[in-house]
């Protein structure tokens, strides 16, 4: 266990390559606090849905290409026995935030 000033470590890691046969994973960040990994969670998703989003798509059509597509972030604990603690849900978030941009509410 690796402790920082006795706080824990929260790790976020991007998983992509969900169609092929190996699943690809990325060291994304290590933050001393839950919120700061939620927000760079956040980023990733709000990055790869701005990036996809084209005019006049729809978001079910957004959120289907980032399930596919996208990298998903999954936040751990360093004391190895949390995955993707409680307080975010990527694939929940994608949904909220493809209708957001999808409307136009960036």
């Amino acid at each position: 266990m690796r402790y920082h000033g006795g706080t824990m470590t929260y790790f976020v890691e991007g998983l992509s390559g969900h169609s092929e046969p190996e699943t690809r994973v990325r060291r994304v960040g290590e933050y001393d606090s839950l919120p700061e990994a939620v927000a760079a969670a956040k980023r990733l998703v709000d990055g790869y849905l701005r990036r996809e989003h084209k005019s006049g798509m729809e978001a079910r059509t957004l959120l289907s290409k980032y399930q596919d597509q996208g990298e998903h972030p999954y936040i751990f604990r360093d004391d190895d026995t949390t995955f993707n603690v409680p307080g975010f849900n990527h694939l929940h978030y994608a949904t909220t935030r493809s209708s957001d941009i999808c409307a136009g509410r960036k």
